[in-house]
């Protein structure tokens, strides 16, 4: 892989992102870490602070969705947090102090990083993906628990993330459309930028994406809202984004207009309409799309691997696996501490799916990690009192959950201080020591993250841009043209064309034939819009 493709995705380290959501889910993050510590100091049992850590953590998940698929989703990361938090305990009772338990450890928390940054990516988890179940797994086998401890810490783990589920729930009663209008706001700016610069494939390819993304947000609207003047404001505008993707579409319209009516849309108010012709058509219902669709491709992913563009996500968890267990490893042999961080350290900079990408994850993750472990220090230094410790944690929680959308590392630098802060509780290592072992353990794990991932083979990745092409031809010559699954075929493609650019050479990416392929498929779907407008989307 030549050094090019490594620094191609540099810059995006110092990027600042803007868009949100940023208040409702800092704010469920810092209820859901609050409320069980301060129980389980009141009842004097901080010795299960770790359960209730990583319980906490299941409302970090899904703060973008639309509440009623968030509900859902965030019910089995809930129980998916359990049985991670379940495998590192049954390992630190039954086999701490043996010489096999490190080994062990360490070999749970990359298969549990592995598979669960799989699986996470397969369904669209997004961040922070596998790495917390990782993490959940490598430092609770390393917790001094006894057998009678085994039950109490799993419940507490259970009870925690139940209460992580309600409060996050909760948001559906504050926000209502929240999730919906942002989304269908990003719809109406991505078809402003296509209408600026037109013609060009690839802000048309951003709005099909913004547009699909918001159809499939307004349609998972529950009962409370669905057909409400509100909700049927939200399809029309996404309607109107369709319409204006059209290239033979006559109604001269600003893309001015179209931005300032995402202004509106986000800040809560009406659509405004953009064309006169149509508008007094009834909006047409989306119907909602199961997750279970994308279970099912997985798993036949899985049974058939020669016949499946999802099949790219099993060498991409041997590489999640691979990375976390020569680090762990590695970091055990230096005689670095807490040698699971550097598994997790790996995990996270792999939570990029292309080489290229881990290279910024990877600048990401040290330099929060530094200036993490400065604050960190600083905290532990001042050896403060377990009910600071537990405000402390709720506040850092809170930060990170305000900055990490934004930059990564930023959101690192006050997470970095929680890890700390709950190693603290349960080790009884001195601030110093523990500071230096995460500070070292974090560059070692995100160098050999970036290492494996640039020698491993990658040729699934490539692999996987041929299948999504082949798929892409065969429904734009099929008769009829079946719209839905063409337009998701479109979307595959063109994200496994992104991610091969970071691990493949250019030479090598069938570049003219995907843009001839997407030319004549968006030419075939816009010629379906005003089928659509009068019988429904397929």
């Amino acid at each position: 892989m030549p050094t090019t493709v490594l620094t191609r995705n540099l810059p995006d380290a110092f990027r600042v992102r803007r868009g949100g959501p940023f208040a409702w889910p800092a704010a469920r993050a810092f209820l859901s870490m609050l409320v069980p510590l301060l129980v389980l100091l009141q009842v004097d049992r901080l010795d299960l602070v770790a359960g209730a850590v990583f319980g906490a953590l299941t409302s970090v998940y899904a703060r973008s969705e639309p509440y009623r698929q968030q509900a859902r989703t965030l019910a089995v990361v809930a129980v998916a947090m359990v049985l991670a938090v379940a495998m590192g305990d049954v390992i630190a009772v039954f086999a701490g102090g043996q010489m096999w338990h490190e080994p062990l450890a360490l070999l749970a928390t990359a298969v549990v990083g592995a598979v669960a940054t799989a699986a996470g990516t397969a369904v669209r988890l997004g961040a922070p993906g596998g790495l917390i179940f990782a993490f959940a797994t490598g430092a609770c086998a390393h917790l001094a628990l006894t057998h009678s401890d085994l039950g109490p810490h799993i419940a507490m783990t259970a009870i925690s993330a139940a209460f992580a589920w309600a409060v996050s729930i909760a948001g559906a009663v504050v926000s209502g459309l929240g999730p919906q209008r942002r989304a269908v706001a990003a719809a109406l700016e991505a078809t402003a930028a296509h209408l600026a610069a037109r013609p060009n494939l690839a802000t048309r390819h951003r709005a099909a994406v913004a547009v699909e993304t918001a159809w499939n947000s307004v349609a998972l609207v529950g009962w409370r809202h669905r057909e409400t003047p509100a909700h049927l404001d939200l399809v029309r505008a996404t309607e109107a984004c369709e319409a204006l993707l059209m290239p033979t579409d006559t109604t001269e319209v600003a893309a001015e207009d179209v931005r300032a009516a995402a202004t509106g849309i986000r800040r809560g108010y009406g659509f405004p309409g953009l064309m006169s012709e149509g508008e007094s058509k009834p909006a047409v219902l989306p119907a909602p799309v199961s997750r279970w669709r994308v279970i099912g491709e997985v798993m036949r992913a899985a049974l058939r691997p020669d016949r499946h563009a999802g099949t790219w996500l099993l060498p991409y968890a041997i590489r999640v696996g691979v990375a976390a267990l020569i680090a762990g490893t590695v970091a055990n042999l230096l005689g670095i501490g807490h040698a699971y961080w550097a598994a997790v350290s790996a995990v996270s900079v792999l939570q990029a799916t292309s080489t290229s990408s881990s290279v910024s994850r990877m600048v990401q993750r040290v330099a929060g990690t530094v200036f993490g472990v400065l604050i960190g220090l600083a905290l532990l230094t001042a050896h403060p009192a377990p009910w600071v410790i537990i405000i402390l944690l709720a506040v850092l929680q809170w930060g990170a959950e305000m900055t990490v959308l934004a930059n990564y590392a930023v959101g690192l630098a006050f997470a970095t201080p929680v890890a700390l802060l709950v190693s603290a509780l349960a080790s009884p290592a001195g601030p110093g020591e523990l500071a230096s072992n995460r500070l070292w353990a974090t560059l070692l794990g995100a160098a050999i993250a970036v290492g494996v991932a640039w020698f491993l083979p990658n040729r699934a990745w490539l692999s996987r841009v041929h299948r999504a092409l082949a798929r892409v031809h065969e429904l734009s010559t099929a008769d009829p043209v079946q719209p839905n699954r063409l337009r998701r075929a479109l979307i595959e493609l063109h994200e496994a064309y992104d991610v091969a650019e970071g691990e493949v050479r250019d030479s090598k990416l069938p570049t003219e034939e995907l843009l001839d392929a997407s030319h004549r498929a968006y030419v075939l779907l816009d010629e379906k819009v005003e089928t659509w407008s009068a019988s429904g989307r397929p």
